[in-house]
């Protein structure tokens, strides 16, 4: 069911810092805990549940944010792709959380987008390629409704996220990998920059080495050991000097991805001649973790390459979260 509500939420603001703490939904609530002059509130509208593949399944739907203050008539869009439980077996866009992801609305300059999209215990790869696709090219079909520029779109996603995120990023250009879910076929699934946190990117090596990774429905559900097809799905494979604009995190104690895979794609990236990218390592980060820096880091690289503003600088320093 499609839905489309108003909500204020009241954020606390850091010094010189992107909001990043969510205190409550209710303003009154805010006001015991902190005076409210001191709390700017985010106002926007979202459009639940959308089906961008003009079915039911719950799968391939999305959720669009935007704000009521907005900056200019076409917003620039940035879609989160949430990660997995189960590597890519489990999971709901609700999981990408509201950090940061609410902080990119607070000045007006963006509007957001959360996917869904179908697991591996419920389709085989590329089906979940093509879905995030799919949804890119329903956006930029009806970017007029939603008051969104087509031309300016951003992926960001954690973990399996952040797989599909450097798909889409380094398969802009494949048509062979564009798939053919949804109906708007005459646009492309082609984005401007992308945010790979935490991301896996290449399974061959993965798949000898991790044991979790054996057993796991992505090479069960994905791959059924077809090493071509494991390959495919290898963003190192995609990596070439054509590369759209690229940015990297990845904390050096993920036990769960190693650094390794990051390391791998941005050497790879460089030697190809790439350019624009940028690769930020985090001396004591696990997995899962959450640090202002990164956060604006991010909005530096959204804001120079879908807002075109070549003065911010992304600082993309190895940093300690301590």
């Amino acid at each position: 069911m499609k839905k489309k509500i108003q909500i204020i939420y009241c954020l606390l603001i850091k010094l010189h810092a992107i909001p990043l703490v969510l205190l409550t939904l209710v303003t009154a609530n805010c006001q015991e805990k902190v005076p409210q002059s001191t709390l700017p509130s985010i106002e926007y509208t979202v459009t639940t549940e959308i089906n961008y593949a003009g079915n039911k399944d719950m799968a391939q739907t999305m959720d669009i944010y935007v704000p009521l203050h907005k900056k200019s008539e076409k917003l620039p869009v940035i879609v989160t792709i949430f990660g997995t439980n189960d590597l890519w077996g489990k999971g709901d866009k609700m999981w990408a959380g509201d950090s940061p992801f609410l902080s990119y609305l607070l000045d007006g300059n963006y509007a957001c987008v959360k996917i869904n999209y179908r697991l591996s215990t419920e389709a085989q790869w590329p089906a979940q390629l093509y879905d995030c696709k799919a949804a890119i090219r329903y956006l930029k079909a009806n970017a007029k409704k939603y008051g969104i520029d087509k031309n300016k779109i951003g992926v960001w996603g954690h973990s399996a996220g952040g797989h599909l995120a450097a798909m889409i990023g380094l398969t802009s250009a494949s048509k062979a990998l564009e798939g053919d879910v949804g109906y708007y076929k005459k646009e492309n699934g082609s984005v401007a920059c992308a945010v790979d946190a935490d991301g896996p990117t290449d399974f061959e090596s993965l798949k000898s080495v991790e044991e979790e990774y054996k057993n796991s429905p992505l090479f069960k559900s994905f791959f059924n050991n077809d090493m071509e097809a494991v390959k495919l799905a290898s963003p190192i494979t995609h990596a070439d000097g054509s590369c759209i604009p690229f940015f990297i995190y990845h904390g050096v104690k993920d036990k769960a991805v190693s650094v390794k895979q990051s390391e791998e794609l941005y050497d790879k990236l460089t030697k190809k001649g790439a350019k624009e990218i940028y690769f930020l390592k985090i001396t004591d980060g696990g997995h899962v973790f959450s640090d202002e820096r990164i956060t604006q880091q991010m909005l530096n690289f959204f804001d120079r390459y879908l807002h075109d503003d070549k003065s911010v600088v992304v600082d993309d320093s190895e940093f300690s979260l301590n």
